[in-house]
């Protein structure tokens, strides 16, 4: 697998129907079930494989590159806003 940028992943809660397919695609382990029932990503994605994105049967989830988001403030303040959506 090629190595690349580093990526966050957001998922609409709206979109998303909890069926667990990201998180069981997932090499990382990134994905896992919430306290509140729901699809979360707690850390960035080291390896940006997009087996997430590309598995998801409704297409909510998306990514932002870490080279995007112009340091550590930034990076605490785009998680926090996702998990707040």
């Amino acid at each position: 697998m090629q190595k690349r940028e580093p990526v966050i992943f957001q998922i609409g809660w709206n979109a998303c129907i909890n069926c667990g397919a990201c998180v069981a695609v997932c090499p990382q382990g990134a994905g896992f079930i919430s306290a509140f029932d729901t699809i979360a990503v707690n850390r960035p994605c080291d390896i940006a494989c997009m087996m997430c994105e590309d598995i998801c049967p409704v297409t909510t989830i998306s990514h932002q590159h870490l080279s995007e988001l112009n340091g550590k403030k930034e990076v605490i303040e785009w998680l926090q806003a996702q998990h707040t959506k």
